[in-house]
């Protein structure tokens, strides 16, 4: 039985973190897997998914694969279905607050931080998921939205893995993002793997992104007439805003909540019912208080013009990660969040709660 093509869909509205894994789930991993069936390569994609490191056209000699463009787009999509199954063990779900997103989207890349904090990522193999989506602008100039990211692990041979295995040597961030066409229509979603590195000593978010660009292969058959400074950009974008929200869970007190889902009940048949989602909500405390303290900055900056004295631009300092050092002789170090600065018209700073920031002159 062939899967049913879910494309070309309208989304909801409101778009919620679990309409958008039902689609998934139901919609588009079905589709992937129909064709892997083709190729007889489902077989092929859980071995991925358990650590193997066949290739196609060594899994008992079952592949029929009739030339490279197939070995290529079989292996494509068996790491992709291989990504979803091993998310299925455990069904983690960050469900990240809109204006949370676009906070982390701007974050300040330069802070030096302690490595291992990618380390103590909570759950394993969670996917985000962004309902109000990432706008990103593709490397042939085309608009998406970024709708999910799976992580997962990889070990220093690239076999995967759990996140949480000790060997894991990086994580592999899968987006999915939406390709909608005129009308607002979602077309087909768009798949992009990059891996970050989690064995530095020390590293920033800027330097971090660097070498994501420089380890990245485009795929040597797909038809892509890009140019190199386009390809970079949409690249260095989804590097951004995927390595942001995953260190930000990674500190020790993010934002996060986690969200009971009942069990879904038996199937017919007597089949046991599935594994609930695990959902936790990202910046659902500290996104509406930003956005609110954001608002009260547009309305001052209405009137920064208007009455007498010395005014300055309202705007806005972005969020960023400090480390503080403390402990005997200060040996010991942690990373906090800091969120983002509002500068009113009179220079005052203002926190996201609308107090009044004190500054030393």
């Amino acid at each position: 039985m062939s899967a049913r093509n879910p494309f070309p869909v309208r989304r909801p509205y409101p778009v919620t973190a679990t309409g958008l894994i039902d689609f998934l789930v139901d919609g588009v991993y079905p589709l992937q897997e129909a064709h892997l069936r083709q190729y007889a390569a489902v077989e092929y994609a859980k071995r991925l998914a358990a650590g193997g490191v066949l290739r196609p056209g060594d899994a008992d000699g079952t592949l029929r694969l009739p030339s490279a463009a197939v070995v290529q787009s079989v292996q494509l999509v068996a790491g992709d279905y291989a990504v979803h199954l091993n998310w299925k063990k455990a069904k983690v779900v960050y469900d990240v607050e809109p204006t949370m997103m676009s906070t982390l989207a701007e974050m300040d890349t330069h802070d030096l931080l302690p490595g291992g904090i990618l380390r103590q990522l909570p759950h394993p193999n969670p996917v985000f998921v962004f309902t109000e989506g990432h706008p990103v602008v593709r490397a042939d100039g085309t608009s998406a939205l970024v709708r999910a990211m799976y992580v997962s692990g990889r070990r220093a041979d690239q076999t995967m893995c759990d996140t949480s295995d000790p060997e894991a040597a990086e994580y592999q961030l899968t987006f999915k993002c939406d390709l909608p066409d005129g009308s607002g229509q979602v077309v087909d979603m768009d798949s992009v793997r990059i891996s970050v590195g989690i064995l530095d000593d020390s590293f920033t978010l800027r330097a971090t992104i660097e070498a994501v660009l420089k380890n990245y292969v485009w795929e040597p058959l797909m038809t892509d007439t890009s140019s190199g400074e386009a390809k970079r950009a949409y690249m260095e974008a989804l590097a951004h805003f995927g390595i942001a929200h995953l260190l930000y869970v990674c500190l020790e007190k993010a934002d996060t909540v986690r969200k009971p889902i009942g069990r879904k009940p038996a199937r017919k048949g007597g089949r046991r019912p599935e594994r609930p989602l695990q959902l936790c909500q990202v910046g659902w405390r500290i996104g509406p208080a930003i956005k609110a303290t954001r608002d009260t900055l547009e309305t001052g900056r209405e009137h920064a013009a208007t009455g007498s004295g010395r005014t300055v631009a309202p705007h806005i300092r972005r969020a960023h990660l400090h480390t503080f050092r403390y402990g005997k002789e200060r040996a010991l170090s942690k990373v906090r969040w800091l969120p983002p600065i509002f500068v009113n018209a009179h220079g005052e700073q203002i926190s996201i709660d609308g107090t009044i920031v004190s500054v030393r002159g």
